[in-house]
């Protein structure tokens, strides 16, 4: 995986005739080491057996030598044995390991002798590097005609078989094997290295003449690619790939086919998108005709409402303050108050249309000034405490310490806070609602949480809808016309900053309003 990782980009011939010029290296080498080890392995052990057989044939031919301790006759004995090749030092030892006479190149050292003798046959004493040291013993044996020679009564044997003289040493060369086994390398190595190259011409031969249609199809399928022509390959080569040169026509011709249908419908569509968008363009102009008409009817309906509505506020108010003085009137009075309660919910409504009107026209504008951050608290929570006592709730407040002053709308900031605050007191009976302030870099925000019903997940996303609340049922029991949140938001948005919400149902929820303040506003 590693070797071809390496070589994705190389064409799949270059890749093929690689991977086999590896392991054909590899196949030759591999043979060629195998090759001259068991050479080498069978060499050695011929020439160790010879060297044995040789050195058994100078034990028998130092018998005579040993027995009359005749230099002259192991001179002769030793002389017939240098004559072999390999064979560079001889050497004949008594039975008391005393040298009696050694020729060529063979060195020992006395304390050698001691560790290599006594032994019962021919051996190998010592392995060099360059030489093995042989030793066979010397024996005579009854069968020997020495022991029956008149001249040698003396050393005749009676009831013994054999009987040991000494020890023969000869010292064998391990030159004719190196320069064997070196032979055997180069000879191997050039025999590899021809087989290897004829090998890879005619792999190279065979390789291009199998992957050349392949190449001429992926020419032809890259070609295509990036022209974008619809180009017709050659069906020729393998059966597999003239299978994969009829599959690409096919694809071509059916992409050629969809192409034209793509071009007749993209024709069609194009103008089919023409009239719809001049549609969608006179639809949005009339959209807007229409909500702009919508958003001045309700401004104008609204402020034409407000304007005799406060007028029968006041007069509901001057007649309630005439009549409570009459204790006879105290069923009237009630009337009134519940008329007077029924026209400030009206008012209130229609307030919160105008102002909403006003925003979605575009006609709602901020009225900056300099206020105390602690002064705006202050009054928020004067005009709240008494709606969170009405449903026996503890209402808490956290802000800063010491003061901010604020170049700011103060009246809309305020109409926000008591928006949420007043949705808080509504819908949390005898729980917590808390009013926190804090800042962060240049924005400054208040979170508004209650322990009330909260709100579904799935309607989360909806409470900033004008006129919507969490659900019908909700709207009947607390009341309101669903308009606070959307003003709030748009309020918010106008300088800056938004508005947005976390709830769980049962567990209550946390509003969270903030504006961006000026870098120049300070404590």
């Amino acid at each position: 995986m590693i070797f071809f990782g390496r070589h994705r980009h190389k064409s799949i011939w270059q890749q093929l005739l690689l991977f086999l010029i590896v392991s054909i290296c590899l196949l030759s080498i591999t043979s060629s080491v195998t090759a001259v080890w068991v050479s080498y392995n069978q060499s050695r052990q011929v020439l160790q057996q010879n060297s044995l057989r040789i050195a058994d044939n100078l034990a028998h031919l130092s018998v005579l030598s040993l027995i009359t301790a005749s230099k002259e006759n192991a001179h002769d004995a030793l002389s017939q044995v240098l004559g072999f090749n390999d064979v560079t030092g001889v050497a004949i030892f008594s039975d008391s390991l005393d040298l009696l006479l050694k020729q060529g190149d063979v060195d020992w050292k006395n304390s050698d002798l001691d560790l290599w003798f006594p032994i019962n046959a021919a051996t190998t004493v010592k392995n060099t590097g360059s030489a093995w040291f042989i030793a066979a013993p010397v024996y005579l044996e009854n069968t020997d005609p020495l022991s029956n020679d008149s001249g040698a009564q003396e050393f005749s044997l009676e009831n013994n078989t054999k009987s040991l003289l000494g020890y023969v040493m000869i010292k064998v060369s391990k030159e004719s094997l190196v320069k064997l086994i070196n032979n055997l390398i180069i000879y191997n190595l050039l025999v590899t290295l021809i087989i290897s190259i004829l090998l890879i011409w005619l792999l190279n031969r065979g390789l291009r003449h199998l992957t050349s249609p392949l190449s001429q199809l992926s020419e032809t399928m890259n070609e295509a690619q990036t022209s974008g022509d619809h180009l017709v390959a050659e069906i020729e080569g393998p059966r597999e790939v003239q299978q994969m040169a009829r599959s690409f026509n096919a694809m071509m011709n059916s992409l050629e086919q969809q192409e034209n249908k793509l071009i007749e419908l993209n024709t069609g569509l194009e103008s089919e998108v023409e009239v719809r968008t001049h549609e969608l363009v006179a639809a949005r102009d009339t959209a807007l005709v229409a909500m702009r008409t919508q958003s001045e009817f309700l401004a104008n309906i609204s402020h034409e409402l407000r304007t005799p509505l406060q007028a029968v506020t006041s007069y509901i108010e001057l007649v309630t303050e005439e009549l409570e003085i009459h204790p006879e009137f105290d069923a009237q009075v009630e009337d009134l108050n519940s008329a007077l309660h029924s026209s400030q919910r009206l008012l209130n409504l229609i307030n919160a249309i105008l102002d909403l009107a006003k925003c979605e026209a575009g006609k709602m504008d901020l009225s900056a000034q300099q206020c105390s951050l602690t002064d705006l608290i202050k009054e928020t929570e004067n005009t709240i405490r008494p709606l969170a006592a009405k449903n026996k709730n503890r209402f808490t407040i956290d802000h800063p310490s010491g003061d901010l002053y604020l170049n700011v709308d103060k009246e809309k900031i305020q109409q926000i806070l008591l928006n949420l605050l007043s949705n808080a007191c509504k819908f949390t009976e005898q729980g917590e609602i808390s009013l926190k302030c804090y800042l962060e870099q240049n924005k400054i925000y208040w979170e508004v949480a209650d322990t009330g019903i909260g709100i579904p997940k799935e309607q989360l996303a909806q409470v900033f809808n004008k006129f919507k609340q969490v659900d019908g049922s909700v709207k009947r029991k607390y009341g309101g016309t669903g308009l606070g949140l959307a003003i709030a938001k748009h309020y918010a948005e106008m300088m800056g900053g938004s508005v947005t919400v976390s709830s769980k149902p049962n567990k209550g929820s946390v509003f969270t309003f903030w504006i961006t303040i000026p870098n120049e506003e300070k404590y």
